[in-house]
Protein backbone atom coordinates (compact mmCIF):
# COMPACT_ATOMS: atom_id res chain seq x y z
CA UNK A 1 0.00 0.00 0.00
CA UNK A 2 1.58 3.31 -1.45
CA UNK A 3 -1.28 5.48 -0.68
CA UNK A 4 -2.64 8.05 -2.72
CA UNK A 5 -0.74 9.53 -5.63
CA UNK A 6 -1.15 13.52 -5.10
CA UNK A 7 0.12 16.45 -7.10
CA UNK A 8 3.98 17.45 -7.12
CA UNK A 9 3.15 21.07 -6.85
CA UNK A 10 0.02 22.20 -5.69
CA UNK A 11 -1.06 25.96 -6.57
CA UNK A 12 -3.56 27.38 -4.20
CA UNK A 13 -4.33 31.14 -3.02
CA UNK A 14 -6.06 33.46 -0.67
CA UNK A 15 -8.15 35.76 -2.13
CA UNK A 16 -11.19 38.39 -1.63
CA UNK A 17 -14.12 36.90 -3.29
CA UNK A 18 -17.20 39.08 -4.33
CA UNK A 19 -20.86 37.83 -4.00
CA UNK A 20 -22.08 37.71 -7.75
CA UNK A 21 -25.60 36.00 -6.81
CA UNK A 22 -26.98 34.23 -4.02
CA UNK A 23 -29.92 32.00 -4.85
CA UNK A 24 -32.26 28.94 -2.60
CA UNK A 25 -32.23 26.28 -4.72
CA UNK A 26 -34.17 24.07 -2.62
CA UNK A 27 -35.34 23.85 0.84
CA UNK A 28 -32.54 25.38 2.74
CA UNK A 29 -30.05 24.89 0.03
CA UNK A 30 -28.21 27.54 -1.63
CA UNK A 31 -25.80 27.92 -4.66
CA UNK A 32 -23.64 31.47 -4.13
CA UNK A 33 -21.46 32.30 -7.00
CA UNK A 34 -18.33 34.12 -6.11
CA UNK A 35 -16.18 36.82 -8.37
CA UNK A 36 -12.73 35.24 -7.62
CA UNK A 37 -10.65 35.02 -10.62
CA UNK A 38 -7.10 33.48 -9.32
CA UNK A 39 -8.94 30.15 -7.33
CA UNK A 40 -11.51 29.96 -10.25
CA UNK A 41 -8.57 29.43 -12.79
CA UNK A 42 -6.85 27.28 -10.35
CA UNK A 43 -9.77 24.18 -9.09
CA UNK A 44 -10.21 21.29 -10.31
CA UNK A 45 -13.28 18.91 -10.25
CA UNK A 46 -13.91 17.46 -6.72
CA UNK A 47 -11.52 20.19 -4.85
CA UNK A 48 -12.94 22.04 -2.04
CA UNK A 49 -11.96 26.03 -0.66
CA UNK A 50 -11.89 27.38 2.73
CA UNK A 51 -14.35 30.41 3.04
CA UNK A 52 -14.46 33.30 6.15
CA UNK A 53 -15.72 36.50 6.95
CA UNK A 54 -13.04 39.30 7.07
CA UNK A 55 -13.18 40.73 10.72
CA UNK A 56 -15.79 38.40 11.95
CA UNK A 57 -15.15 36.23 15.28
CA UNK A 58 -18.81 34.29 14.70
CA UNK A 59 -18.02 32.00 13.36
CA UNK A 60 -14.77 31.75 13.92
CA UNK A 61 -13.24 29.35 11.75
CA UNK A 62 -13.50 29.27 7.86
CA UNK A 63 -15.91 26.62 6.50
CA UNK A 64 -15.03 23.78 3.62
CA UNK A 65 -16.88 23.63 0.75
CA UNK A 66 -16.70 22.03 -2.70
CA UNK A 67 -16.92 23.90 -5.72
CA UNK A 68 -19.50 23.19 -7.32
CA UNK A 69 -19.23 24.86 -10.76
CA UNK A 70 -16.52 27.55 -12.47
CA UNK A 71 -17.48 30.02 -14.90
CA UNK A 72 -14.93 32.29 -16.48
CA UNK A 73 -13.41 34.35 -13.18
CA UNK A 74 -16.16 32.93 -10.99
CA UNK A 75 -16.70 29.78 -8.71
CA UNK A 76 -20.13 28.75 -7.59
CA UNK A 77 -20.74 26.76 -4.02
CA UNK A 78 -23.69 24.81 -3.18
CA UNK A 79 -24.61 24.30 0.46
CA UNK A 80 -26.80 23.63 3.27
CA UNK A 81 -27.48 26.33 5.77
CA UNK A 82 -27.83 24.42 8.49
CA UNK A 83 -24.83 26.18 10.85
CA UNK A 84 -24.16 29.59 11.73
CA UNK A 85 -21.49 29.68 9.29
CA UNK A 86 -23.62 28.41 5.85
CA UNK A 87 -26.52 30.30 7.34
CA UNK A 88 -24.39 33.77 7.50
CA UNK A 89 -23.32 32.91 4.14
CA UNK A 90 -26.61 32.14 2.67
CA UNK A 91 -27.81 35.99 3.85
CA UNK A 92 -24.92 37.53 1.76
CA UNK A 93 -25.83 40.00 -1.33
CA UNK A 94 -24.18 41.27 -4.24
CA UNK A 95 -21.23 42.50 -3.76
CA UNK A 96 -20.43 41.29 -0.09
CA UNK A 97 -17.36 40.29 0.00
CA UNK A 98 -15.46 36.66 1.96
CA UNK A 99 -12.01 35.48 1.67
CA UNK A 100 -11.33 32.23 0.00
CA UNK A 101 -7.95 29.48 0.46
CA UNK A 102 -7.77 27.11 -2.22
CA UNK A 103 -8.11 25.31 -4.28
CA UNK A 104 -7.48 22.66 -1.42
CA UNK A 105 -7.33 18.92 -1.53
CA UNK A 106 -6.96 16.52 -4.53
CA UNK A 107 -10.32 15.59 -7.10
CA UNK A 108 -11.05 13.38 -9.24
CA UNK A 109 -8.85 11.84 -11.99
CA UNK A 110 -8.60 13.34 -15.35
CA UNK A 111 -11.13 12.01 -17.94
CA UNK A 112 -10.42 10.71 -20.84
CA UNK A 113 -12.22 10.94 -24.44
CA UNK A 114 -14.57 8.44 -24.91
CA UNK A 115 -14.35 7.08 -21.53
CA UNK A 116 -17.33 5.87 -19.64
CA UNK A 117 -18.43 7.58 -16.12
CA UNK A 118 -21.11 6.70 -13.77
CA UNK A 119 -21.42 9.49 -11.11
CA UNK A 120 -23.28 8.69 -7.60
CA UNK A 121 -24.92 11.97 -5.42
CA UNK A 122 -26.40 12.25 -2.49
CA UNK A 123 -26.97 14.86 -0.22
CA UNK A 124 -24.56 17.81 -0.11
CA UNK A 125 -23.11 15.59 -3.04
CA UNK A 126 -25.16 16.77 -5.48
CA UNK A 127 -22.94 20.15 -5.84
CA UNK A 128 -20.17 18.56 -7.89
CA UNK A 129 -22.75 18.06 -10.69
CA UNK A 130 -22.31 21.75 -12.82
CA UNK A 131 -17.97 21.02 -12.44
CA UNK A 132 -18.31 17.06 -13.33
CA UNK A 133 -20.10 17.53 -16.31
CA UNK A 134 -18.46 20.55 -17.17
CA UNK A 135 -15.21 18.08 -16.79
CA UNK A 136 -16.63 15.29 -18.81
CA UNK A 137 -17.88 18.08 -21.86
CA UNK A 138 -13.96 19.47 -21.83
CA UNK A 139 -12.28 16.29 -22.16
CA UNK A 140 -14.80 14.07 -24.33
CA UNK A 141 -15.81 11.77 -21.50
CA UNK A 142 -19.48 10.40 -21.87
CA UNK A 143 -20.73 10.72 -18.18
CA UNK A 144 -24.08 9.03 -16.90
CA UNK A 145 -25.04 10.94 -13.59
CA UNK A 146 -27.50 9.22 -10.64
CA UNK A 147 -28.69 11.68 -7.51
CA UNK A 148 -30.68 10.18 -4.62
CA UNK A 149 -32.47 12.07 -1.83
CA UNK A 150 -35.05 11.17 0.76
CA UNK A 151 -38.19 12.83 -1.38
CA UNK A 152 -38.03 15.40 -4.58
CA UNK A 153 -38.24 18.48 -2.22
CA UNK A 154 -34.76 17.55 -1.28
CA UNK A 155 -33.69 17.32 -4.95
CA UNK A 156 -31.75 20.42 -6.37
CA UNK A 157 -32.68 20.98 -10.36
CA UNK A 158 -29.82 21.00 -12.41
CA UNK A 159 -30.53 22.93 -15.76
CA UNK A 160 -28.92 21.64 -18.98
CA UNK A 161 -28.23 18.70 -17.10
CA UNK A 162 -29.51 14.76 -17.74
CA UNK A 163 -29.78 13.38 -14.68
CA UNK A 164 -31.31 10.06 -13.40
CA UNK A 165 -33.33 10.32 -10.29
CA UNK A 166 -34.24 8.27 -7.14
CA UNK A 167 -36.27 8.73 -3.73
CA UNK A 168 -36.57 6.64 -1.18
CA UNK A 169 -40.43 7.68 -1.29
CA UNK A 170 -41.05 7.39 -4.66
CA UNK A 171 -42.22 11.22 -5.52
CA UNK A 172 -39.56 11.89 -8.10
CA UNK A 173 -37.58 9.30 -10.89
CA UNK A 174 -36.50 5.71 -9.02
CA UNK A 175 -38.82 4.82 -6.14
CA UNK A 176 -35.71 3.27 -4.16
CA UNK A 177 -31.86 4.26 -2.91
CA UNK A 178 -29.31 5.51 -5.80
CA UNK A 179 -27.43 2.90 -5.18
CA UNK A 180 -30.35 -0.11 -6.25
CA UNK A 181 -30.68 2.62 -8.95
CA UNK A 182 -27.45 2.58 -10.17
CA UNK A 183 -27.26 -1.39 -9.88
CA UNK A 184 -30.05 -1.69 -12.73
CA UNK A 185 -27.70 0.86 -14.90
CA UNK A 186 -24.83 -0.74 -14.23
CA UNK A 187 -26.77 -4.46 -15.50
CA UNK A 188 -27.11 -2.48 -18.83
CA UNK A 189 -23.88 -1.05 -19.30
CA UNK A 190 -20.61 -1.53 -17.15
CA UNK A 191 -18.71 2.02 -17.34
CA UNK A 192 -15.01 2.65 -17.24
CA UNK A 193 -15.10 4.46 -13.94
CA UNK A 194 -17.54 4.97 -11.12
CA UNK A 195 -17.57 8.27 -9.15
CA UNK A 196 -18.93 9.13 -5.86
CA UNK A 197 -19.64 12.06 -3.43
CA UNK A 198 -22.26 11.77 -0.56
CA UNK A 199 -23.27 10.43 2.79
CA UNK A 200 -21.48 7.57 4.46
CA UNK A 201 -23.71 5.17 4.20
CA UNK A 202 -23.84 5.50 0.60
CA UNK A 203 -20.82 5.60 -0.26
CA UNK A 204 -19.70 2.26 2.14
CA UNK A 205 -22.39 0.46 0.05
CA UNK A 206 -21.08 2.23 -3.39
CA UNK A 207 -17.66 1.01 -2.24
CA UNK A 208 -18.92 -2.27 -0.71
CA UNK A 209 -21.00 -3.02 -3.95
CA UNK A 210 -18.99 -2.02 -7.07
CA UNK A 211 -15.16 -2.13 -6.05
CA UNK A 212 -14.22 -4.89 -7.42
CA UNK A 213 -12.49 -4.59 -10.65
CA UNK A 214 -14.07 -1.30 -11.43
CA UNK A 215 -11.82 1.73 -10.47
CA UNK A 216 -14.41 3.77 -7.72
CA UNK A 217 -13.45 7.49 -6.45
CA UNK A 218 -15.21 8.62 -3.60
CA UNK A 219 -15.13 11.95 -2.27
CA UNK A 220 -15.69 11.75 1.23
CA UNK A 221 -17.83 14.00 3.72
CA UNK A 222 -15.76 15.15 7.09
CA UNK A 223 -15.86 18.02 9.16
CA UNK A 224 -12.83 20.35 8.75
CA UNK A 225 -11.11 22.94 10.61
CA UNK A 226 -8.20 24.31 8.73
CA UNK A 227 -8.27 22.38 5.45
CA UNK A 228 -4.24 22.14 5.51
CA UNK A 229 -3.71 19.47 7.46
CA UNK A 230 -2.24 21.39 10.32
CA UNK A 231 -4.62 20.83 13.04
CA UNK A 232 -4.86 16.42 12.04
CA UNK A 233 -9.27 16.70 12.94
CA UNK A 234 -10.01 15.05 9.41
CA UNK A 235 -9.31 11.44 9.84
CA UNK A 236 -9.75 8.72 7.08
CA UNK A 237 -8.94 5.14 7.93
CA UNK A 238 -6.57 3.37 5.96
CA UNK A 239 -7.98 0.17 4.41
CA UNK A 240 -5.67 -2.05 6.16
CA UNK A 241 -5.27 -0.51 9.64
CA UNK A 242 -2.06 0.94 9.31
CA UNK A 243 -3.34 4.28 10.47
CA UNK A 244 -5.26 7.09 8.64
CA UNK A 245 -4.91 9.52 5.88
CA UNK A 246 -6.06 13.35 6.37
CA UNK A 247 -9.29 14.44 3.99
CA UNK A 248 -7.83 17.56 3.27
CA UNK A 249 -4.56 16.54 2.52
CA UNK A 250 -4.71 13.34 1.23
CA UNK A 251 -8.37 13.78 -0.06
CA UNK A 252 -11.15 13.69 0.23
CA UNK A 253 -11.24 12.45 -3.29
CA UNK A 254 -9.68 8.74 -2.55
CA UNK A 255 -9.65 5.55 -4.75
CA UNK A 256 -11.98 3.48 -2.50
CA UNK A 257 -9.55 0.52 -2.13
CA UNK A 258 -7.39 3.01 0.36
CA UNK A 259 -9.80 3.73 2.80
CA UNK A 260 -12.28 1.72 4.85
CA UNK A 261 -15.22 4.07 5.89
CA UNK A 262 -16.62 4.36 9.43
Amino acid sequence: MTGPVRPEHEVRAIETATVVNNHEVAEEVFITKFHSPVIARLVKAGQFVMVSFPGCFDPLLARAFSVSDVQGKNLSLFYSAVGKGTRRLSKLRKGDAVTINGPLGNGFPKLSKGERVYVVLGGSGAALVPILCRSAKRSGAKMTVFYGARTKRHLVAFKNHKIHHATDDGSKGYHGTVINLLREHFEEERPDKIFGCGPTPMLAALQRDFDGDLPVYISVETPMACGMGFCQGCPVKIYDGRGYFLACKDGPVFNAKEIELE
